[in-house]
Parts: structure tokens; C-alpha cells; sequence
């Protein structure tokens, strides 16, 4: 079965001063989960695009230079015939099965009416939400099961947690990969915590303020103890000064 993705490029790349491939140059959470995946399943029958602020709708071996251009709505309104023309010659190039759209608000007016184009027998799967509700979605579409290990070999399970009815499916390397990409773009005040913290890399940042990131709630909208009670099913380390 061949597989179809399409997913947001990220603010977060490689500096390298030559160009890349896009999947390479692109180094936010969605992109590290994805290199996993095709180091481990190199033969998948998988075809991946990636909708970019100043590029478009690219392959993802597309070569690119480090730029720094933010997707907004204008942009996303901007490039949707283009992109929608692009994405018409991509399904009709080939006969996928399964599609899986990974993009944020902004992004997704770009695909605006793209349920148009989808033939009859393509199943598609849209990754919504919070990042790490996406990063979850795109996991479960991607493996269709957790990884099948040999015996005795180390595995990074994955929890998963329910906050207010949102569900949160997610290891603990792809939920500190969440919080890194948060610290780089500046949300919120990761350090406003007073006892108990998360430790990523060498930052000490508040439970609430990761666990807003998982579940797209406020910090307002939950206790910390509920918080650190959320991370530790998924296996997140809580440390106290």
C-alpha cells in the first residue's frame, strides 16, 4: 500500500550554510519522529511533502537554504491555488491508499477544500490539535502499532494520559522533543514553577507549562498536581529542589 504525508515544515532548522533536503533542514518534533521512523522502516512505502511558508508544497528530498519566513494566515490564503494544484497532480500521479495530513490552523487554509480531490478507496487520517496531540496522531498513522522489538531490547514505552478529555499518547523523548521546540520559539513562561520541575537538557521548566503544550489548555485550567500526575504516566522524570 502506498502511503501519502503532508505536513508542516517547522521554525526550527539546521544552520547549515549549504542547502539540505527539506526533511533534513527541518528539525521540529513532527521531522525527529519521522527520521525515526524511516531509520527503522527505510523501505516504507511512504511519500512525504512538505507544505512550507516560502516554498510551498515541496517533496521532502527538495533542497533548501536556512531562511527564516513564519507561516500566517495571509500566507496560507497567498499559496492555497498553488498548493491545491500541486496536491490535484500528486493524487492523480499515483494511486495512494492512505493520506495523513499533519498541519497546524494556519497551514491547513493552504489545503482549504482538499476533501475534493480525494478519490474514492484513499483513507485519510488528519492530525490535529495540540502538538502533542499531532506528534500522537502522526506516531499511530505512521506505525499503525508500536514498534515490535527483539527480546531483551531496551524500549521507550509510551504513556498515555487524559487531561479534561484530552488524551495524550506520547513517549517521553517525543514529549521533551515538545518542550525544546517550545523553549526555541519562546511560549510561554517555562520557568514559573516553584518546587517540583522537568528537567530538559540543562533548563529546569515547569510541569503545567509542558503539560499546557500536550493538552493546548491553559496553565490556568489545571492544579500542578494534576500536571506532574499527567507526566508521570507518560513517563516523564518529576524532579523536586
Amino acid at each position: 500500500m502506498r502511503h501519502l504525508l503532508i505536513l508542516a515544515c517547522s521554525q526550527r532548522k539546521r544552520s547549515d550554510a549549504d542547502s539540505l533536503p527539506a526533511i533534513e533542514r527541518y528539525d521540529g518534533p513532527t521531522f525527529r519522529l519521522l527520521r525515526r521512523f524511516l531509520r527503522k522502516q527505510p523501505s516504507a512505502p511512504l511519500e512525504i511533502y512538505i507544505l512550507s511558508a516560502k516554498f510551498g508544497l515541496i517533496p521532502s528530498d527538495y533542497p533548501i537554504p536556512d531562511y527564516d519566513q513564519k507561516m500566517t494566515r495571509a500566507r496560507s490564503r497567498q499559496l492555497q491555488p498553488e498548493v491545491m494544484a500541486k496536491l490535484k497532480h500528486i493524487l492523480n500521479a499515483k494511486p495512494y491508499q492512505q493520506l495523513c495530513i499533519c498541519l497546524g490552523r494556519d497551514y491547513f487554509l493552504a489545503l482549504d477544500k482538499y476533501d475534493m480531490l480525494i478519490k474514492s478507496g484513499l483513507a485519510v487520517r488528519i492530525a490535529t490539535g495540540s502538538l502533542g496531540k499531532k506528534l500522537a496522531t502522526l506516531h499511530d498513522w505512521l506505525y499503525g502499532k508500536p514498534p515490535e522489538l527483539a527480546s531483551g531490547q531496551a524500549i521507550d514505552l509510551q504513556g498515555k494520559a487524559c487531561l479534561k478529555g484530552i488524551e495524550v499518547v506520547m513517549t517521553p523523548a517525543q514529549v521533551l522533543d515538545v518542550a525544546r521546540q517550545a523553549l526555541v520559539e519562546g511560549k510561554g513562561n517555562p520557568a514559573s514553577y516553584q518546587s517540583w520541575y522537568v528537567l530538559v537538557g540543562d533548563r529546569r521548566v515547569s510541569p503545567k507549562w509542558v503539560v499546557s503544550l500536550l493538552t493546548g489548555l491553559p496553565v490556568s485550567a489545571f492544579h500542578s498536581s494534576v500536571a506532574r500526575r499527567l507526566l508521570q504516566q507518560l513517563g516523564v522524570e518529576i524532579y523536586r529542589e
